[in-house]
Formats: C-alpha cells, structure tokens, sequence
C-alpha cells in the first residue's frame, strides 16, 4: 500500500511541480503556519533570455527534486529519457498510452517504479548499516561517549542547570545535524538561530537525548537508524534511509506547554442533548 501511494504521488508530483515551487523555496526561519512573502509579479518584457534559462533550470530542479526521482538512482541515459517523455508531452498528441502496450502502460510504469524504488531502498539501508556498524564499534571504544538502554550513544558536553526537559515540554534549542562522514544536512543558523520542538514530537533518539541535559546544556547524539528515521529516507531524500545522525545540540530554553483551550463541552456531549439541555453546540447561532 505504501509503495502504490508513493509511486502514484511520484507521477502526480511531476504535474504539480508548479504548485510546489513557492513551499520548496520559502524563505528560511517563516515559523511553521506563517505564509512567506510572496513574490512581485514580473514584468516579462524586462527577462533576459539568461533569466529565462536560470528560471526553467530552477524549475526542472524543482520537478526532480519533489517528484521521487531521486530516490530511483537514475543513470544519466535513464534521466535523458524521462526529459524525452516530457518533450513528448509538450510538443505531441500522442504519449506512452499510444505506443505498444497501450493503455496498461501505466500500470506496468507504477509496477516499475515502485520495484525500483524498493531495490534502491533496501541497497542503501545495507551500504549504511555497514557504515554505521563500524561506526559504533569505534564509538564504543571511546570512554568519552555513553549509551542507553535503547541504542542511543551521547556524549554530555554540558549538562546544563535546572530540571530536565519532560516529554511534554517545548524546547528551544541550536543544533547541528550531520551524517557520519561529517556532511552537514541540517542546522541552525543565522537565518533561523533557534528552534522550537516538543520534546515528543521529533524522532525516537532526540527525545530521549533531550531528557538528558538541562537549560543551557549541550549534549552530542549519535543516532541510529532505529531511532532516527528507521529504514525510509527524510527530509525529501536528503537523509538516506537507514542513515545513522549525528546531532550536535544545545538546549536554550525550556517551556512547559500552552494550556489546553477550554471546552463548552467538556464531556463530548452529542449537540442534540446540549440543545436539550439549553447549550448551544459548535457551529449554532445561539
């Protein structure tokens, strides 16, 4: 069932590529449910034919970024023909359905994609988990670095004062997101210093990391997989599936959640025994 959904949101990405555009390129640092500044509207008497080219560059970047096609390790002869389909489709009135096989093509294109798909998955949840093997046996050597119950290898750079973070809080935290190799793939920064997450609300590894340090502390965590993202990538394909996370984390501020809004039905009563009893319900006049 997974693997239908994610083959057929591959092919409907690549018709909504457009839609798209704006959320991929937000600005950075908009607080989530906050709309980022929208762009002018251009006057296209003034593009140059270099903007032109940068613009439609872009755009193909956008449709190969968020249309899955990355995760399928295409071959450069495989991504020719996939811009010979899309010329096709612009320029003709004839597609894959026309051509022998018929209209089944499709079915056959989604059977493939998502064979495909799930080969490229379980090659590379087997290269990491080899890197990440040796990893952790060198980690285990270094005194330096703890590890829990669960799986979970820290390294306490400062713990911190006060209590430590409960999993219903919120905290604000700077940190820095890398892989084993050391390459960055997210992070604070100057453009978004801070961080806002519910201490239940991120993967299974920095909850109980976050737990371990107080305001002001800062702690190292090497995650794996099981703990991360398990065996599926993230981040659109930015953190390969079975990958092994290295978070270098600081807690700046610890906050207890927002009370809970009041409710004028407090014990789920059925709007008619609330008109009943003289209550108005959600969404009456009264």
């Amino acid at each position: 069932m997974q693997t239908n959904l994610r083959a057929t949101c591959a092919v409907a990405s690549l018709v909504a590529a457009a839609a798209l555009f704006t959320p991929l390129l937000a600005q950075p640092g908009v607080p989530s449910g906050m709309t980022a500044p929208q762009p002018a509207p251009m006057d296209l008497s003034k593009v140059t034919p270099e903007e032109v080219k940068s613009y439609f560059t872009a755009y193909g970047w956008v449709i190969g970024q968020r249309a899955g096609v990355k995760a399928l390790a295409l071959t450069s002869a495989e991504i020719d023909e996939i811009a010979a389909g899309m010329k096709l489709a612009m320029t003709s009135g004839t597609g894959p359905t026309d051509m022998p096989g018929g209209p089944d093509v499709a079915m056959k294109v989604q059977s493939y994609l998502e064979a495909r798909n799930d080969k490229v998955t379980a090659d590379t949840v087997v290269k990491q988990k080899e890197i990440s093997d040796k990893y952790f046996a060198d980690l285990d050597k270094n005194p330096n670095v703890k590890k829990t119950a669960s799986g979970l290898y820290y390294e306490i750079v400062t713990p911190g004062t006060g209590d430590k973070p409960k999993t219903t809080d919120i905290v604000t935290v700077k940190y820095k997101g890398t892989f084993v190799d050391g390459k960055v793939f997210d992070q604070t920064d100057d453009s978004r210093p801070t961080q806002d997450f519910p201490v239940d609300g991120v993967i299974p590894g920095w909850t109980e990391g976050l737990q371990l340090i107080g305001k002001g502390g800062k702690i190292k965590l090497y995650i794996p997989a099981k703990l991360g993202y398990g065996d599926r990538d993230a981040g659109g394909g930015a953190i390969p599936p079975g990958s092994t996370l290295v978070f270098e984390t600081e807690i700046v501020d610890i906050k207890a959640p927002p009370p809970p809004s009041p409710s004028a039905n407090p014990m789920g009563l059925s709007p008619e025994l609330l008109q009943q009893l003289g209550q108005p319900s959600a969404g009456s006049s009264k």
